[in-house]
């Protein structure tokens, strides 16, 4: 039997004055704005993600450096910095990504994959339902379909 891996699981991060590590020091001159993908380390690595990629808000993408993207480059090594930052639980940033993309993929799990065909279920009882409602509320009030109905008692023993 072969096994499918699942689709995996990302949600966006926005980052606003983040710091990076330059000379060996965390660098507040430099700050930066922008989202980061954050996506499933895996089925091995249950609630792990890593950073696939970034947008900064002027509008450069960066992208995780790869074997065919490996040349140093300022943009790799940015990307690298940032990524380090909130991959890394220890900083205020990766905490709060942690704890987002837990939340996010939490949410995710709990998603009910029936919901298509609960809708159309749905969709088919309306009709139904609508029509079960107004005939009570015409056996209640004597309105039926906004016209007035006079009740008429009749006696049984007639």
């Amino acid at each position: 039997m072969i096994m499918q891996a699942s689709p995996a699981f990302s949600c966006e991060y926005s980052f606003d004055e983040l710091n990076i590590r330059l000379c060996d020091r965390w660098e507040t001159g430099l700050l930066l704005y922008g989202r980061a993908e954050l996506t499933s380390a895996g089925d091995d690595y249950e609630d792990e993600f890593y950073v696939s990629a970034i947008r900064l808000d002027g509008g450069a993408r960066l992208a995780r450096p790869s074997l065919s993207n490996a040349a140093s480059s300022f943009e790799t090594e940015l990307f690298r910095r940032i990524a380090t930052v909130i991959e890394d639980d220890k900083t205020y940033v990766g905490r709060h990504a942690a704890e987002l993309f837990a939340n996010e993929l939490e949410q995710c799990r709990q998603i009910d994959h029936d919901e298509p065909r609960k809708i159309e279920r749905e969709r088919t009882l309306e009709p139904l339902m609508i029509g079960s409602v107004r005939r009570s509320q015409s056996d209640r009030s004597g309105v039926v379909n906004g016209s007035f109905t006079k009740r008429v008692r009749r006696d049984p023993s007639a």
